[in-house]
């Protein structure tokens, strides 16, 4: 399932939320490279403007993302071939999930980059910490980029998760 399958899925109001998200965390993460490549060890009213503009954008990414997740409702599950959609689960089965094939590449693709991501912000959170004088100017921005990398990958799987049809035993 590619993505062009699964956007016209979604409710138009949750697809607009979707795009004020990725608009958001691209602005954001563009701040936060500004900061992190142009600054040097202190930061100058622009660079301390462009940081609350990176912070400011993963609020109104993450809100929007919440948003668009929480008002998709979930597909519903689609029976398999000789299989009823009233049917019960035999004792035991019900329980059971084969998360190997739950989702599509596509939709598989988003957790897997949100986990990158944030192993990417723990590591720059880590290595901000053993620096004597604390985390510097840049490892805050790099954390704040690969945060809203973070973020974005992760909803997105989220809001896509809710729509990709499942069948409901295997």
């Amino acid at each position: 399932m590619t993505m062009s399958e699964v956007w016209p899925l979604l409710r138009p109001l949750c697809r607009k939320l979707a795009l004020l998200g990725w608009a958001s965390s691209a602005a954001g993460m563009a701040a936060g490279l500004a900061v992190a490549i142009a600054s040097g060890t202190r930061l100058s009213p622009m660079m301390s403007t462009l940081q609350l503009v990176a912070g400011l954008c993963m609020a109104v990414s993450v809100a929007s993302f919440v948003a668009a997740a929480g008002l998709q409702p979930r597909a519903r599950a689609q029976a398999q071939a000789g299989v009823k959609r009233s049917s019960i689960a035999p004792r035991g089965r019900e329980l059971q999930l084969d998360y190997a094939g739950e989702f599509p590449a596509t939709v598989q693709a988003f957790l897997l980059g949100s986990l990158a991501f944030l192993a990417g912000a723990v590591a720059f959170a880590c290595a901000g910490l053993v620096l004597q004088s604390g985390p510097s100017v840049q490892s805050v921005a790099f954390c704040q980029v690969f945060l809203l990398g973070a973020a974005a990958s992760g909803f997105t799987f989220m809001l896509f998760s809710k729509v990709t049809p499942r069948p409901t035993d295997r």
